[in-house]
């Protein structure tokens, strides 16, 4: 059980910062993004905006996730939701997420 302190502060660590990641970079999309009162139909713009509130949720969801490291079923979300999101944010929580899984099934 000593073992799995560090793997699980490092979990902890690296879901945090993927979170802080995921919610910068959605946030300063959303400020890049010109024209959103333009309301006529634009796919491109649409898709934009898609990513940009999935990335914000999953950001979200991942610091809140951070404390929760340690449950299995916490750590298997994080790492669906990292691989959902697939950033540099997303690559940390899906990191974050499989070492938390290591480190509860893992007897070292």
């Amino acid at each position: 059980m000593a073992s799995q302190v560090p793997l699980l502060t490092l979990a902890r660590l690296l879901v945090l910062i993927g979170g802080i990641v995921l919610l910068i970079g959605g946030i300063l999309q959303a400020i890049d993004v010109g024209g959103l009162t333009d309301f006529s139909t634009n796919l491109a713009r649409l898709g934009s905006l898609t990513g940009i509130v999935v990335g914000i949720l999953v950001g979200i969801l991942a610091l809140v996730g951070s404390r929760e490291v340690a449950n299995p079923a916490w750590s298997l979300i994080l790492l669906i939701l990292g691989l959902f999101v697939g950033s540099l944010g997303g690559i940390l929580v899906f990191i974050g997420g499989l070492i938390g899984l290591i480190a509860h099934y893992v007897k070292i």
